[in-house]
């Protein structure tokens, strides 16, 4: 059987219902997650070396309150530059997201998360076209200089939590559910490789196997190659998380395979 190749870059941005659909399954996933830790489970160390459990969910933490209170943003921006100065200044904000919750006790971590999403998954809802159309300068973020607020809320966010919540799982040895829309965030990310100057222009079929999987056409013209990967893998591999990703080339040029291995894109 033949599987149709989606063309990344048609596939159409998620409009604000379906991101709200993403942002609120990611919420509940993680209350999940958070429900089922131990002591010991918030302590250990993840594959963002700088922190452990408790310090990704601070994180998180800190991506609502930037959100729910806006001003927050340039002013944790102020100390990151203070704190972390030989730190590229998105990774030092974050930083500081984590920095102002350590130390908080995990039950009440737990329901600030709860809070502080509740409120800001209804702030970016009921956000105006005006507000979002406003452009955002992103320094550290190589492709992405000025973002769209509304690209930031709707795919970014969501985008974070869920990479995150496998981060955690990673951490943990634990199997990570992807979710019920995981195809979803997987075809926008699909969309943003081509869109921005991540790929390298090579034409692919990419076939991504597993949870949020599908097939997907990279780069224009004819492709040069047929190969494959697994989906929450290769969001991995494309984040710099894992770079050592297991590529099979299922014919063609090697080439293409190379291409779809060494691509990184941040998120």
């Amino acid at each position: 059987m033949t599987t149709t190749a989606t063309a990344a870059r048609d596939i159409a941005r998620a409009d604000r219902t379906a991101a709200r659909r993403h942002r609120d399954a990611e919420v509940a996933a993680w209350d999940d997650l958070m429900a089922s830790l131990d002591g010991t489970d918030w302590q250990q160390r993840t594959v963002c070396t700088e922190w452990d459990v408790a310090d990704i969910v601070g994180h998180l933490c800190g991506q609502a309150e930037d959100v729910n209170k806006p001003w927050s943003f340039p002013l944790r921006d102020r100390r990151a530059r203070r704190v972390y100065p030989t730190t590229p200044l998105l990774d030092a904000h974050m930083m500081i997201q984590a920095d102002d919750h350590r130390g908080t006790p995990h039950d009440v971590l737990q329901q600030r998360f709860d809070k502080l999403w509740a409120k800001a998954t209804k702030t970016i809802s009921r956000n105006p076209a005006l507000i979002r159309r406003m452009q955002v300068k992103i320094e550290g973020m190589p492709g992405f200089d000025k973002l769209d607020l509304g690209y930031i809320q709707d795919i970014l966010l969501a985008r974070d939590l869920w990479m995150h919540r496998d981060d955690v799982c990673q951490a943990l040895g634990r199997e990570f559910d992807a979710g019920p829309y995981a195809d979803e965030l997987v075809a926008q990310v699909m969309r943003d490789i081509v869109d921005g100057p991540f790929w390298s222009g090579t034409p692919v079929v990419l076939t991504l196997t597993g949870q949020g999987g599908g097939t997907y056409r990279l780069g224009q013209g004819d492709p040069i190659a047929t190969v494959s990967t697994d989906a929450v893998g290769y969001m991995r591999t494309l984040s710099g998380r894992d770079d050592q990703p297991t590529v099979v080339l299922i014919d063609g040029d090697p080439t293409g395979a190379e291409a779809v291995a060494t691509c990184r894109m941040p998120f």
